[in-house]
């Protein structure tokens, strides 16, 4: 009687804590794929802006302009004149005819534009170009770049420790769950062995139990986990394509991205369930 109920107990808290498990699997994964997503859209849009002197010429800088864009490092060069900076100076300040009088377009330098593959080059690319004949300073938003990359690493490192230690503890409850099962049922299955049943057939059922309990919680979390992006995305919460977790580089609609979730969770949810309840029935079956 008192194996019956730690067994049921057992069965419970299994599944609760393999469900929370799973949820936090996910939200890792979502966490993973958001920052790889903020960090993608900050690598397209992110820039360092090259001014010159007043006295560099024209033909000069489009000479520069010509030897960066044969760099593979660089993805897009754009040469901006004083006159385009005045446009976009006047653009930015419509607002304010008091300070447009004040300034006249020969006052704004001209600059090159210059947007790399890999958000990583652009702080190697200050110091190339910084000592350049002509060039007057370098603007990059250094700082703001690295504490993205630094929080986004931090985020990730969290999130892994926490999958993975709720990873073991659901282990370990389902190999456990599964050894009290045996013990409660010791006689039963002395039974089964004694009238010719077969190890397959004593077994399986042992194993399959663990696997449900995998399978049900994963498919727990992942119905809360889609529900929950899927409203993120029908409220603007969630961008409409986010970074593929698997294949760097590569976006997917966030409607497929949410059931390749779906997927990965419950297939998940059933190997470890499967490991968990076979380990158990190897160690603890001793038939």
């Amino acid at each position: 009687m008192v194996n019956i109920k730690r067994e049921k107990l057992l069965v419970v808290a299994n599944l609760v804590i393999m469900t929370v498990t799973f949820l936090v699997l996910g939200m890792f994964l979502n966490i993973i794929t958001l920052s790889q997503t903020a960090l993608r859209s900050l690598e397209e849009q992110a820039q360092l802006t090259v001014y010159f002197r007043d006295e560099f010429l024209e033909d000069q800088i489009l000479n520069m302009k010509s030897e960066l864009e044969i760099d593979e490092r660089i993805m897009e060069v754009k040469y901006v004149s004083k006159d385009d900076a005045f446009k976009i100076f006047t653009e930015i300040n419509k607002d304010q005819p008091v300070l447009l009088e004040s300034i006249s377009k020969n006052i704004l330098p001209a600059s090159l534009e210059i947007k790399t593959k890999e958000l990583a080059d652009l702080s190697g690319m200050v110091s190339e170009l910084e000592g350049r004949e002509g060039v007057e300073e370098v603007k990059f938003y250094k700082e703001v770049i690295e504490r993205f990359i630094a929080w986004s690493n931090a985020v990730y490192l969290i999130g892994l420790v926490l999958a993975v230690l709720f990873v073991i503890v659901s282990y370990a409850i389902v190999v456990v769950t599964i050894r009290l099962t045996i013990s409660s049922k010791g006689s039963e299955l002395e039974v089964l062995k004694l009238v010719g049943a077969s190890d397959k057939y004593v077994k399986a059922p042992l194993v399959f139990q663990g696997t449900f309990f995998g399978f049900v919680s994963a498919l727990v979390s992942s119905a809360l986990l889609a529900i929950l992006s899927w409203g993120g995305v029908s409220y603007g919460i969630l961008p409409s394509k986010v970074a593929f977790f698997f294949i760097p580089g590569v976006k997917l609609e966030t409607v497929i991205y949410i059931v390749v979730l779906v997927l990965v969770l419950l297939l998940s949810g059933v190997l470890l369930g499967f490991i968990g309840s076979s380990v158990a029935v190897k160690k603890y079956l001793k038939y």
